[in-house]
């Protein structure tokens, strides 16, 4: 009958029609939607950082979903999953330059560097000596790629938090501790 095709249509995977569907990129989203639900969660993501070298706690791999996808599902779809990529490509590329001693790791001060080239001008190095403190669990003074990564969206979500109630881009703005809770809530 009629009503199980229909049925049986939404349960199936949607998967959008893409322009170049044996691209790469398409492979990958395909190999790593391992439900085939046509959407990557946060499990899928972070089984395939993983295999490429990227150990992420899921809360990290989650925070990366949501910087990447406006629909506030937990999920990404085929042009979302791009823009992690795109990401992850720009944020890989910039850690290397940074290193100037090339040992895979970044000092505070080339942290500073690279955070100034991401368009973070205006934090200054005690912010940024916080930063690295929080996200260097052993105390090395140095950050590994996966650690930089981590902080760097930290840094992200904390100024789109902070950008939501500086309105008037002073630089400034006053919470009471409910927006403090949500704004801080937003950087995890």
């Amino acid at each position: 009958p009629p009503s199980a095709l229909i049925a049986s249509a939404r349960t199936m995977a949607y998967y959008p029609p893409t322009p170049t569907a044996a691209s790469p990129e398409w492979q990958q989203f395909l190999a790593t939607d391992v439900n085939q639900s046509g959407e990557i969660d946060g499990q899928e993501l972070q089984r395939m950082l993983a295999a490429g070298g990227l150990v992420f706690s899921l809360q990290t791999v989650m925070q990366l979903i949501r910087l990447h996808s406006s629909r506030d599902t937990g999920t990404l779809v085929f042009d979302e999953f791009k823009a992690v990529q795109q990401f992850l490509a720009n944020i890989q590329a910039s850690f290397q330059y940074f290193d100037a001693s090339r040992n895979g790791k970044l000092s505070k001060t080339e942290v500073l560097h690279a955070l100034h080239h991401a368009g973070f001008g205006n934090i200054d190095e005690g912010a940024v000596k916080s930063a690295c403190m929080a996200f260097d669990p052993d105390r090395s003074n140095n950050l590994s790629l996966d650690q930089y990564i981590a902080m760097s969206m930290f840094l992200l979500c904390s100024k789109r938090a902070f950008d939501a109630f500086d309105p008037q881009h002073s630089g400034r703005m006053t919470l009471d501790f409910n927006q403090f809770v949500y704004a801080a809530s937003k950087t995890r």
